[in-house]
């Protein structure tokens, strides 16, 4: 299960309009725990991802924090993070963002195991209130797929200790 995998806080994002308003992204150590952590345009700061378990060789914890924090980075000061979903990448099944409701996966944020479920990783990351929009059908096998609004969400996350 997805959370086996890591333990999640919470994410965020802040919409982007016509200003060069972004949040910023970092890995950090909480607790001895290495921790995806956004800082909001509004100073607001929220624990993304706890970086709990070692998928082994380079892939550690604090290598994964790094990977993912820069990767969030890159999609806000891009534009991109509207929605979290998730999607299929070179047969691997990775959680990713879509610029819109019903939208395709415009960049991986990171790799899911083969066991892992991805839609209850995303259940288990934005878990503050809300529901995901959807579900769309857009796979072949007919199956939901789910799209979170990471902007609502960074509106009702809590602010880290």
């Amino acid at each position: 299960m997805a959370a086996s995998t890591l333990a999640v806080g919470a994410l965020t994002i802040s919409s982007q309009s016509g200003e060069a308003q972004t949040n910023t992204y970092s890995c950090e150590t909480n607790r001895g725990v290495p921790t995806t952590y956004a800082l909001t345009a509004t100073g607001k700061k929220i624990a993304v991802i706890r970086w709990v378990k070692n998928w082994g060789g380079k892939y550690t914890p604090e290598v994964r924090c790094q990977e993912v924090s820069a990767k969030f980075q890159s999609a806000s000061e891009q534009g991109l993070l509207k929605y979290l979903t998730y999607g299929i990448k070179s047969g691997q099944k990775v959680i990713c963002v879509a610029g819109e409701y019903g939208g395709p996966c415009l960049q991986v944020l990171f790799t899911l195991r083969s066991n892992d479920d991805p839609d209850r990783v995303l259940q288990d990351m934005m878990s503050v209130g809300f529901r995901a929009q959807g579900p769309v059908v857009q796979s072949e096998d007919g199956s939901p797929q789910y799209y979170y609004d990471f902007e609502q969400f960074l509106e009702k996350a809590p602010t880290a200790e």
